[in-house]
């Protein structure tokens, strides 16, 4: 016999040895189930000069989001969260400039599946974003 069959005979008696003593120690398979992830960029929001806008992203049918944040340039993000239905993620963005009306945009991280833990946010029209968004106004 040549001596890459004989190693390739051998290397197939170890495996088949190993897997064999691993099943008859009782050892387990499992399945990891794989999480499912997209990412969805909200369509893009104009805000004109001194005004604040929220700009959305929204997750597919079946799907939740887990984080999120802003695709903004010149826009200054006042707050950043996810919706209160955690279907989607929204950017409250404000306009500094006096005399330009620029764009943003929220970008969502969403899973399949559903929710099973309870989570705060500052919500899209919560008493946060208001309180947010009058900072903004009292730094200008």
């Amino acid at each position: 016999m040549s001596k890459p069959i004989t190693v390739l005979l051998a290397t197939a008696v170890a495996v088949f040895g190993i897997v064999s003593f691993a099943g008859a120690a009782g050892t387990k398979r499992t399945r990891h189930n794989a999480v499912t992830v997209v990412g969805v960029l909200g369509a893009p929001t104009k805000v004109a000069p001194g005004k604040f806008v929220k700009a959305y992203a929204f997750c597919p049918k079946g799907y939740y989001v887990v984080g999120g944040g802003a695709y903004s340039g010149a826009i200054n993000e006042i707050v950043s969260s996810a919706t209160s239905d955690l279907r989607g993620w929204f950017v409250d963005g404000y306009n500094n400039d006096s005399k330009t009306t620029f764009t943003h945009r929220a970008d969502a991280v969403c899973v399949k599946g559903s929710t099973s833990v309870p989570v705060g946010t500052a919500a899209s029209n919560g008493p946060a974003v208001r309180q947010a968004e009058a900072q903004a106004l009292a730094r200008r």
